[in-house]
């Protein structure tokens, strides 16, 4: 898994800067409408904001916990929050790498059972930012703007202005790619996280449903004794 992973960020960066279709931003009034919140389709809207909001569920899956960090090379550790932090402008191409570097070796299955004991048996952390992201309010107020905006784009929004825009525009090409790649990374973040909380793995299918998924998760997982 961790090569498949470097593999699929290194093709999303030759992508991205070489073959993606379309104005580049310096170029391409639709980018410069969504920066601004300008753009008049709902769509386009929609899925810029969800973009946003992605990198708020990842921060609750990775920081809500006291154990921040996971396995890396040579026994180090691999903090979780330079990346969610990044992945607010860089989205997956921040995020791709983490799991990457997370992904245990073959020699890592001791590792992987130490992982789950600590996670079951650590304390919450006290600081603010792991008490945001592990409050069900959070996760509530995350999945309503979730589906304010997927009804806000279903009864407003135009899905052949979207397709057109996919094919003119660099930034929503690559802003929806990012968006499908989130969405499927966001099964393997489940499954980690299921595993390490000692729940049942069939949870990282609700990583399919694009951030409602990931949400529910969230909204289903009791408070460990």
């Amino acid at each position: 898994m961790k090569y498949i992973l470097w593999l699929l960020w290194l093709a999303f960066i030759v992508y991205a800067l070489f073959i993606a279709p379309g104005n580049s931003p310096g170029n391409d009034p639709v980018f410069k409408e969504l920066l601004t919140l300008q753009s008049k389709e709902p769509w386009l809207l929609t899925v810029f904001s969800w973009l946003g909001i992605f990198p708020c569920i990842y921060a609750c899956l990775l920081l809500r916990k006291s154990v921040k960090t996971r396995g890396g090379r040579n026994g180090k550790h691999v903090p979780a929050w330079p990346f969610v932090l990044l992945s607010f402008g860089l989205g997956a191409f921040a995020l791709l790498p983490y799991y990457a570097w997370t992904s245990p070796s073959r020699t890592g299955a001791a590792y992987e059972a130490d992982v789950g004991e600590h996670s079951l048996t650590a304390e919450r952390s006290k600081t603010g930012i792991a008490r945001v992201a592990a409050s069900k309010l959070t996760h509530l107020v995350l999945l309503l703007l979730t589906l304010g905006l997927a009804f806000y784009a279903v009864s407003q929004g135009n899905p052949e202005r979207y397709a057109e825009a996919f094919n003119q525009s660099s930034f929503v090409h690559i802003m929806t790619i990012d968006f499908g790649v989130l969405t499927l990374l966001s099964t393997l973040a489940i499954f980690r996280d299921a595993r390490d909380n000692r729940r049942a793995g069939y949870w990282a299918w609700l990583g399919l449903l694009p951030l409602a998924g990931p949400l529910l998760y969230l909204l289903a997982e009791f408070e460990q004794q």
